[in-house]
Formats: C-alpha cells, sequence, structure tokens
C-alpha cells in the first residue's frame, strides 16, 4: 500500500467510524482527524503532480 493509499484508507476509517459513533464529540474528533487525512492526500497528490511536471520538463530540456 503507497502512502497515498493509507491516507486514503484512514480517512475512509475516520470517516466510517465518525458515522457509527453515538458519542458527538468523538463524532466531531474523527471526522476532524478525516479531513486531516484527505488534507494530507491532496497535499501528496499536489506534489507527486508538480514532481512528474518537473521531470518531463526535465526530461524534454535533456532530449534537445
Amino acid at each position: 500500500m503507497t502512502e497515498l493509499e493509507e491516507l486514503r484508507y484512514f480517512e475512509h476509517q475516520c470517516l466510517e467510524m465518525a458515522r457509527q459513533s453515538t458519542l458527538p464529540d468523538a463524532r466531531r474528533a474523527l471526522q476532524i482527524l478525516a479531513r486531516n487525512y484527505a488534507t494530507a492526500a491532496e497535499i501528496l497528490e499536489r506534489r507527486a503532480q508538480s514532481a512528474n511536471t518537473a521531470l518531463a520538463q526535465l526530461f524534454r530540456c535533456l532530449r534537445l
């Protein structure tokens, strides 16, 4: 499992636990934790896209 997959998995798990929770404070805390995992996953995806773009530009420059 990649780091991105792990983050998405933990996000999903937190949301599922929040849905099942009968305690409002616990539910809210789990929702916040899930959002933090989602944010981390989004940042990781953006960095990967940026790295791919930079590598593509580098390879284009090297071919010239």
